[in-house]
């Protein structure tokens, strides 16, 4: 019996033409992909920076169930043990570990005790943000400090911090309007290096000169010129940023600032409406 015998295959390798097809296509392919990918990335560290700011307004709120309406002071001081005194802001506590070394300590915060948690602190698309020393001779360790956000110069400074006096310091109760007043959002500052901001976010119109306050806007529309931000009530929205009238670096870092509803010009009343306290039209602050 014959066995038939069949034709021996040979392995043939891709032409340079077919080569080049298929790289092409992946090129195209990775063309229309990639920027999908960078969108959904962007849009997935706005959320968890909205939920952030959500949290930190109802830990603010829970503050205020126990202090009779009252913000915590913007900075206490206590007692080191070295030269100089250790610090609790809201979200962290400047607290000494030598004489000449100071750390940003989360937990340290005077909000600390109603977040559980320092990393709620931290929006994902600020960490590059470094804090001003401010001329202090000592060295500040930020390294397990998120610096992201910042609250209304208004909750702890007073109509009067405007002017720079420290206080009187506005009850809840005295707001206007709360779900229309900021209480905190997306900030740091951006004239030069970015650094971070924690004594508050400052007014758009200056109601001392009428002027735009252009050296202390710090609100940063870091999410696409949106900036997260948390109101009163305790709800949460992203928000367009208005950075008319700055300069060429803080638009390049995304600063600007909110107007008040139908204001338009930051020279305006009502510029300052999301800002202060009383919201009425004879306020000379609005």
């Amino acid at each position: 019996m014959s066995i038939s015998r069949f034709p021996r295959r040979r392995n043939r390798a891709f032409t340079l033409i077919e080569l080049l097809v298929v790289i092409a296509i992946i090129a195209i392919l990775a063309a229309i992909l990639f920027p999908v990918f960078a969108q959904a990335k962007a849009a997935a560290k706005k959320t968890a920076c909205l939920s952030n700011v959500k949290q930190m307004a109802t830990a603010a709120q829970l503050y205020l169930a126990d202090y009779d309406d009252n913000y915590p002071l913007n900075a206490v001081n206590w007692a080191s043990g070295f030269t100089y005194s250790n610090t609790r802001y809201w979200y962290f506590g400047l607290t000494f570990q030598s004489g000449s070394l100071a750390k940003l300590v989360p937990a340290d915060g005077i909000l600390y005790p109603y977040q559980k948690s320092g990393q709620i602190q931290n929006c994902p698309d600020g960490s590059n943000l470094k804090p001003s020393t401010g001329g202090a001779p000592f060295t500040i360790d930020a390294s397990d400090a998120p610096l992201g956000y910042d609250k209304n110069v208004l909750v702890t400074y007073g109509v009067a911090g405007v002017g720079g006096t420290y206080g009187p310091f506005p009850n809840a109760t005295s707001w206007d309007n709360v779900a229309e007043s900021i209480l905190l959002a997306d900030a740091g500052f951006g004239s030069g290096t970015p650094q971070s901001s924690f004594n508050g976010i400052n007014l758009p119109r200056n109601p001392v000169t009428n002027a735009l306050n252009v050296n202390s806007i710090n609100i940063i529309g870091r999410h696409g010129d949106m900036a997260n931000v948390a109101f009163m009530d305790t709800h949460a929205k992203s928000r367009k940023v208005n950075n008319t009238g700055l300069t060429a670096t803080q638009i390049k870092n995304h600063v600007g600032y909110i107007l008040g509803p139908n204001t338009g010009v930051v020279t305006n009343p009502g510029s300052n409406y999301y800002y202060v306290p009383d919201k009425s039209s004879g306020n000379p602050n609005l």
